[in-house]
């Protein structure tokens, strides 16, 4: 048999192991290339663009960047509230919350300070138990909405707040109803009389005077 021999001759090969070498390092290169850098405007876009489309974690992450590579950034303040808003727009409360603090803490005199003073306090209200249940919250929303309050009187947001404020305070004052009731239904006259009568002075002109008056001539008669 004649043995096989190479089609091509040997400066061929050598040609070819030329080319395919530079084609490698071509690729190297590309792959290695230094990317560029995005903008703060061109992070904030982006961040913008997956938040509407609902890719929340992809979006905070984008607007992170934003307060890591450019904290000196005027967009840098808005990523962070854009993130608290993010959270809060998708009932993610504790999230938000966290945000508004460390906004206020960072900036406490910037002139969106009150917002994420009054975003606080609808976190709270957002998460309020009904009167039968824990108040914890109501409480911190009643705090934060009085704090809101003696701050920022004139703010366009005090109406609300006053809102907001009356109708905690009527939900904590529901619950201690409540607790009199079961007093006064296991016949503990003096701890429900006690309870009425705290309500009647610390939460009049609510629209429960009425039944408190009928529940005190129940319960401190005894």
């Amino acid at each position: 048999m004649i043995p096989s021999q190479s089609i091509l001759p040997p400066a061929h090969k050598s040609y070819l192991c030329t080319i395919l070498l530079l084609l490698l390092l071509l690729m190297y290169a590309c792959a290695h290339a230094p990317q560029r850098k995005e903008s703060p405007e061109d992070l904030f876009l982006k961040a913008q663009k997956l938040a509407r489309n609902n890719k929340i974690e992809e979006a905070v992450d984008t607007f992170m960047k934003i307060r890591t590579f450019y904290p000196a950034n005027e967009l840098a303040r808005e990523s962070l509230i854009s993130i608290a808003d993010l959270y809060f727009d998708h009932e993610d409360y504790p999230s938000a919350l966290d945000s508004y603090k460390e906004y206020i803490m960072l900036y406490p005199v910037d002139p969106k300070a009150p917002y994420c003073l009054y975003r606080m306090g609808m976190c709270h209200f957002k998460q309020m138990y009904t009167y039968d249940r824990d108040q914890s919250e109501t409480e911190k929303a009643i705090q934060v909405f009085r704090d809101f309050l003696e701050r920022y009187p004139n703010s366009p947001y005090a109406a609300e707040v006053g809102l907001r404020l009356t109708q905690a305070r009527k939900r904590l004052a529901r619950h201690y109803i409540y607790i009199g009731k079961f007093y006064l239904k296991d016949k503990k006259y003096e701890a429900a009389c006690r309870r009425f009568r705290s309500v009647k002075k610390n939460f009049s002109g609510l629209g429960l005077d009425k039944e408190l008056s009928r529940l005190m001539s129940k319960a401190c008669r005894q």
